[in-house]
Order: C-alpha cells, then structure tokens, then sequence
C-alpha cells in the first residue's frame, strides 16, 4: 500500500480480536494528527475489532493535491472544502448521506460552528463531514505591541498604521494559497452582497475578489515584514512564538491568518500569542474565508460503513468536546465552541475568534474550482513579491478566472489544453 508519509498511529492490524483495520490520511500538523491519533486509541476501546492506522501529507499537498490523487490507497481522508466538486466529478469519494442515517447527519450539520458541514456538500451530496473548523483571524503578541507602545488593530487602517509607524511589526502568511485566501476576505469583508452567513452558497458566476480588496491586499503586502512571502500559516505562527530560533525581532501582529489554538493554550511554548477577530471594514468581523477540514470515505475503501461509522462519531459533540479538543485539536462543534470548560482549554480562543468564524464565506465547490485558485494564488503571490500594481493584477486575475469558468468541460472541471501556466 502507498505511503503519503510517515504513520502516526498504529493499531497493529494482527492484533487479537481486530477484524478490519481501516487506514486514514491526515495532513502533516498535530492539529490533526494528535488527535487522530487519539481517536483512533479510544475508538479501539469501543470498537476492539477496528484498527485504524493514519499516515499524513503536506499542508501544502492538502490545499493543492486533487483528492483523486491520493484517496485510492485509504479508507479516510481528510479533505479541505473547495475540492468537493472536482472530487464528486472524479468519483473518489463515498457519499455520506447513504452511509450514515439521515438524522445522524443532520445532528452533525445542526451543530457545526459557522455552519461549516454544509460546505462539503456539493450537488445534493454529502462527501465530508466537519471535524477540524478554522477561518483567518488576526493574531498578535501582545507583549510585543506594549512594547512598542501599540494596540492590536480593530480596522484595516489601523493595521495599516502600525505597519507604518513600526515596520516589520505587521506580517500575513502569502504562500500562494495563504495569499488568495486574504484576497477573498479582504473582497468578501467589503462587500455587502457577500452571502456571509450560508455555507450552502456556490456562487460561481461572478467574481469572488473586488478591485479594492486587490487594492488593500497590495498596500498591506508592501508593508508586511518581507518574511511572509515564504511563509505558511503555522510558519509565521512558529516565527511569532519564536519556535524558529531566529535572533531578529518576530512581527507584532498578523491580521489575517488560519488560527490554530495551539499557540494560545495553556503551556504553550514560545511566547504566548492571542487570536482575535479579524479588523472589520463594518461593524462585525465578516467573510473570513473558511479552512478546516472535513473527514471523507473514499469510493477505494473495502470498509466504507466501518469508515463511516469512524466519521459520524469523531464528528460528534462528545468526540469532539472529550477527544478531539484536548488532544490538540480544534473542533467543528458549536457545542464545543460555546463550552466555558473548552474555551478555557484554548486559553480563550474559541471567546475570541467566535465572532469572525459565525460569519465565514465558504470558496466555491465548483469542479473547475481548485485549479483556479491554484493558478490565481500563484500569480498573486508572485505579483505581489514584485510590487506589481493592483490594477494590473486585478486585470490578471480576472483573465484566469474568466478562461478557468469558461473553459470548464460538461463535468465542470477546467479543460487541461486551455489552462497555461
């Protein structure tokens, strides 16, 4: 069987009594890898006769890679939102609605934060369900901004004063894909029109950025810490906590990033960061773009009630409160996220970023989707690098979404002949 990476939990599969043994595939974090581990520990407490051993991939491989990719040699799969279409188009994922009995599903659905397990819906089937939930949020080290005599910002010019007045001190992570994201939220907090509260939506017919969200997106990229052009969410994370050894002074403040509660818990090494809402262009934080991560069957799976099974319990409120959070993890539950006992596991995360992840937009599910957002990140990362003007790169990034929606053959996947690098 193809390995994706090293095994990270490892149920013997001839241990006495184990009659299936499933195999998962998590992406390379302990936000999912630790309490898969531990899920799949206490699962084998209940369930003696099912092993399940998960392997990992690269974040970058998570965002990126099509699920068709890497699905064929795994039961389960951890799967990121916008490749639900090109994933259904594909056929290489098991739909849930027929695995897992209908008011089971719709409990998940009813307590998912920000309505997050609608967004791994696509053309009347359920393919994932939410376990891991996420959106960008700010973050600052707030021993920091004191001693530069700063406040964490609430609005964007705000952010765009304290990169002024203290350079470095402001940074975002602008991989390709981190890069993208912050333009869709950046478009998304500014626009009215935005459908911010419905996970359901799948709107492909109009552009998903404005011209001044290209704009902000422009002004802040020039005065982030020049670091953030090589740098992914838990880089920059690591970089502020100060886990990457480096003798310069670290940024103060991001205000767009993918949270992730361990930075902010109890103990956590480094310098203590805090996550917050997002600086609003309104009066709420709005169109936070949404992460996470759902958990699917894949169509290859010889087990795919047992795998099922797995799903709908790990994506349950008491897996979630009693496995899944204290092991590192960050749950989909809006039971969890409003459990006074949970949020002070975090250290106030969920209290402090609640406001911005109720109010998420959710990427398009479309077939042609992936390849698109993969093209544009990276032209808008390199664009921005260079300096180059937002207008320009607006113009750019409208010709590769034009040419990636028209060009979509009958099953909605971008036509390879007409895509260029």
């Amino acid at each position: 069987m193809k390995k994706e990476g090293s095994a990270i939990s490892a149920p013997r599969a001839d241990t006495p009594g184990v009659l299936v043994e499933l195999r998962g595939l998590c992406w390379d974090h302990p936000r999912c890898t630790a309490p898969m581990a531990a899920a799949a520990a206490e699962w084998s407490r209940w369930r003696p006769d099912v092993a399940i051993r998960w392997d990992a991939r690269p974040l970058a491989a998570f965002n990126d890679q099509p699920i068709a990719a890497a699905a064929a040699d795994y039961d389960l799969i951890f799967v990121d939102h916008p490749m639900m279409g090109e994933a259904a188009a594909a056929g290489c994922l098991a739909p849930l609605d027929e695995l897992i009995a209908p008011d089971e599903l719709a409990a998940i659905a009813a307590d998912s934060i920000g309505g997050c397990h609608h967004a791994y819906g696509y053309d009347g089937r359920q393919w994932a369900v939410a376990v891991d939930a996420a959106c960008q949020v700010a973050v600052a080290d707030d021993d920091r901004l004191a001693e530069l005599g700063a406040v964490a910002p609430r609005t964007w010019p705000e952010v765009l004063e304290l990169a002024r007045d203290h350079p470095g001190a402001m940074a975002l992570p602008l991989y390709p894909s981190d890069a993208f994201c912050a333009l869709l939220t950046m478009s998304a907090g500014g626009d009215p029109d935005v459908p911010h509260e419905s996970a359901a939506a799948d709107d492909t017919a109009r552009r998903p950025f404005t011209d001044s969200g290209v704009e902000l997106l422009t002004e802040v990229a020039a005065l982030a810490d020049p670091r953030s052009f090589d740098l992914n969410p838990p880089g920059l994370l690591d970089l502020m906590a100060g886990h990457d050894g480096s003798q310069a002074p670290a940024p103060a403040y991001v205000p767009l990033v993918f949270g992730y509660s361990l930075y902010q818990r109890p103990g956590a090494t480094g310098r203590r960061l805090r996550f917050r809402d997002i600086p609003a262009a309104g009066r709420y934080p709005a169109g936070s773009v949404m992460g996470g991560a759902g958990l699917a069957v894949t169509a290859a799976s010889r087990r795919p009630v047992a795998a099922a099974e797995f799903a709908a319990w790990v994506a349950g409120p008491a897996a979630q409160r009693h496995v899944v959070c204290p092991h590192q993890g960050q749950p989909a539950s809006a039971t969890v996220w409003a459990d006074p006992s949970a949020d002070r596991l975090v250290g106030g995360f969920f209290s402090g970023t609640k406001a911005t992840i109720e109010r998420v937009s959710v990427r398009p599910r479309a077939p042609w989707w992936p390849r698109f957002q993969e093209e544009a990140g990276t032209r808008l990362a390199a664009g921005l690098r260079a300096g180059r003007p937002a207008a320009q790169l607006s113009a750019e990034l409208t010709a590769v979404f034009d040419r990636h929606r028209r060009g979509a053959r009958p099953d909605g996947r971008s036509r390879p002949e007409e895509i260029t690098p």
